[in-house]
């Protein structure tokens, strides 16, 4: 009886190998960057509103949209550089997202 179950302890099942080996993707780490220009209009809390995308690299990932969903949040300074109000007024809004 001892003789049969140090033989059953002696056999163990291996996997068999695979004709082809296990193929493992290693994700990029570096950052992309992706970016939009926005062209919006300046409201008198210094918010933006009227948002529109002018541009965007790369064209097929959304970031315009995305950028245009974040602009509402967006703060500037209603004082233009010749200390006049810019309120109504339009200004391009560059928008550079880091994607990991």
């Amino acid at each position: 009886m001892i003789a049969s179950l140090l033989a059953a302890a002696a056999v163990s099942i291996v996997p068999t190998p695979t004709s082809q080996p296990a193929v493992t993707q290693i994700r990029d780490t570096q950052p992309q960057i992706a970016e939009a220009m926005l062209s919006c209009m300046i409201r008198r809390d210094g918010g933006l509103t009227a948002c529109s995308v002018q541009s965007e690299f790369p064209a097929d990932m959304g970031v315009g949209k995305a950028a245009v969903s974040m602009a509402s949040q967006f703060q500037v300074d209603l004082m233009g550089p010749d200390g006049k109000s810019r309120a109504g007024s339009f200004i391009d809004v560059p928008v550079r997202i880091r994607i990991r």
